[in-house]
């Protein structure tokens, strides 16, 4: 049976951060593009939040009590870090202008630098990751 490594998880999670920041700087380029757009509404995608949730249950997984019959109920149910998807959510509640529109440009333009910066970031993290193997197995 494959054995995960910390290595290994941290390269899953890496991964998975990328796709979920690809999409959002997909949501957030449609967002921008309707801007002028009468009745739109924006979107977000959430990811973070739910892996931080599933990681840290996993954490108290180890703190859990322990169950003797099949028939117990368990304390709390650990989420898989590997389950968690990135979810595209529209926000229906808001509305800034007169035609209905909850797109706000400047809010709009700082989240889409700051999901540039995070990809960029974990791309040189993945990057790195990749340069350990190829030292360890000795073709760098």
């Amino acid at each position: 049976m494959f054995q995960e490594t910390s290595f290994n998880k941290t390269m899953y999670i890496s991964n998975r951060l990328l796709d979920a920041y690809a999409t959002r700087g997909e949501v957030l380029a449609n967002n921008i593009a309707n801007v002028s757009t009468p009745n739109f509404k924006r979107s977000d995608v959430t990811f973070e939040h739910e892996l931080n949730r599933a990681l840290a249950s996993e954490d108290k997984k180890m703190l859990m009590a322990k169950t003797t019959d099949s028939r117990h109920i368990p304390f709390e149910i650990p989420m898989d870090y590997k389950k968690v998807e990135p979810n595209i959510i529209v926000d229906y509640d808001t509305t800034y202008r007169n035609d209905l529109n909850n797109i706000d440009i400047d809010s709009e333009m700082a989240e889409e630098a700051k999901n540039t910066m995070r990809y960029q970031m974990f791309t040189q993290i993945i990057n790195m990751q990749y340069k350990m193997i190829r030292k360890s197995i000795g073709t760098a």
